[in-house]
C-alpha cells in the first residue's frame, strides 16, 4: 500500500512559513526541504521547491540562532546537492536587501540552485522552469541568483 504523499503537489514542494517570526521560521524550512530530500530518495526523483520567508527583517541573528543555522545548512547540503533542482525563496525587496550578502551566495550555501524574488507567481514560474530542465547533476551545477 502507498501512503499518502506528504508533498500533494510533488515534485513542487511548497513550504509557507511567512507568518512565522523570523526565529522559528529556519527550523521550520529546514525540517520541511529535511522531508522533502528523503521523499526524492524514496521516490527516486528530484524536487525543487518554493519557500515563503517572513517579510520582517531581522537586525542579526544572535550567535547561538547563527551557529544552528550553519550546523542546518551542512545537514541539508548533502541531501539538497543530491536531488534538489532549485529553491525559490519569496522575501520582500526590504529582506532581499537586509541578506544582500546570503542571497548572492544562496547556492554555495543550499547546494542546489536558488532564485530570490518577491512574489510567489514569479517563484512558481521560476521553479516550473528548474522542473522542466534541471533533470540532472549537470543542470544544478548551473546555480542561479542566489538566496
Amino acid at each position: 500500500m502507498t501512503p499518502e504523499p506528504a508533498f500533494p503537489t510533488w515534485p513542487l514542494v511548497v513550504v509557507d512559513v511567512s507568518e512565522l517570526t523570523g526565529d522559528e521560521a529556519p527550523a521550520a524550512v529546514a525540517g520541511a526541504l529535511g522531508a522533502a530530500v528523503e521523499a526524492a530518495r524514496a521516490r527516486g526523483e528530484g524536487f525543487a521547491a518554493v519557500v515563503r520567508m517572513p517579510s520582517a527583517v531581522r537586525r542579526g541573528p544572535r550567535l547561538a540562532a547563527a551557529t544552528e543555522r550553519v550546523r542546518m545548512l551542512r545537514r541539508l547540503r548533502p541531501g539538497l546537492a543530491e536531488s534538489c533542482l532549485g529553491l525559490a525563496f519569496v522575501v520582500s525587496a526590504e529582506m532581499q536587501q537586509a541578506n544582500a550578502k546570503a542571497i548572492r551566495a544562496g547556492a554555495k550555501l543550499w547546494g542546489c540552485p536558488t532564485h530570490t524574488v518577491d512574489t510567489v507567481a514569479a517563484a512558481h514560474a521560476w521553479v516550473r522552469e528548474q522542473l522542466k530542465t534541471g533533470d540532472g547533476p549537470d543542470a544544478r551545477a548551473q546555480g542561479g541568483s542566489g538566496a
